[in-house]
């Protein structure tokens, strides 16, 4: 046997026994409670690529959608029904215009990428949807996320939510706009919103608020990030940037999730 056999044979075996001690480990875990929306706010790419000293101003956030990939495979194994990813907030496009446009050709090229994965069969199960100011987006990235959203749309393993253009104060006025047009056409006279006919038209309605934010980069603020679904959320900060994070980011996180569930519950009833 020559040494790349020796390599591919080590690897599937690394593997196996990965996967193995992940469904063991995902196991223990499902005897606790299961957040049912875990948001990631991924935060560090440029710090990643600087500390790496990695060239391209894209070079960090190819390897964000690294950890992106695997956080959703484990998201998905361990049973998550939700997952909302803060892509791109509305602050980002304050950026470089040459940073901004190569991180949404990046982000188009990866929607492409899953829409021929998903014609094939590669992406099984998982729901995409995008929330937020696409409007603000070019033709051709909302036309990519359009036809991603119809493909998957039958999928129930995983629901993926891609914040893009977003911001919670965009999201409000959007929100608030939206009622307002629905009340009106309802009927005459003066126009009564209630909290419910505002939720009803969030960006981010078709899924259940976030049980548990986790904030990479070792921020501690939501980053105009979902804060009105949020006052009854759990938000875990870790050090890790977001191409650093990993399986055991993730478990220490769900599991103060479940040691934090007396409490957590204890605020929900007050409120």
């Amino acid at each position: 046997m020559n040494t790349l056999e020796e390599v591919g044979e080590f690897t599937q075996i690394f593997d196996a026994l990965m996967s193995l001690m992940r469904k063991f480990l995902f196991r223990v875990l499902c005897v606790g409670p299961i957040p049912t929306n875990i948001s990631f706010i991924m935060d560090g790419n440029r710090r990643f690529a600087k500390k790496h000293n990695l060239k391209g101003l894209d070079a960090g956030h190819r390897a964000g959608f690294i950890s992106v990939k695997y956080i959703l495979q484990y998201c998905k194994e361990i049973g998550v029904p939700y997952v909302t990813l803060y892509a791109f907030g509305m602050d980002n496009f304050k950026r470089g215009p040459e940073e901004v446009k190569c991180v949404m050709d990046l982000m188009l090229e990866k929607v492409e990428l899953a829409i021929h994965q998903a014609v094939s069969g590669n992406i099984k199960g998982v729901r995409i949807i995008f929330a937020g100011d696409l409007n603000s987006l070019n033709e051709r990235f909302r036309a990519a996320a359009q036809k991603l959203m119809e493909i998957t749309e039958e999928n129930r393993d995983l629901i993926v939510v891609v914040c893009v253009a977003y911001s919670t104060n965009l999201e409000i006025v959007h929100a608030v706009r939206e009622s307002c047009v629905k009340k009106c056409k309802n009927g005459d006279g003066a126009v009564v919103l209630e909290v419910s006919d505002v939720e009803g038209c969030m960006y981010t309605s078709a899924v259940p608020d976030p049980d548990l934010v986790i904030r990479t980069g070792g921020g501690d603020r939501l980053s105009n990030f979902m804060t009105w679904q949020t006052s009854r959320t759990l938000l875990h900060r870790t050090e890790a940037l977001w191409p650093e994070l990993g399986l055991w980011h993730l478990v220490w996180a769900i599991l103060k999730f479940q040691r934090m569930q007396d409490c957590l519950q204890k605020k929900k009833k007050l409120d």
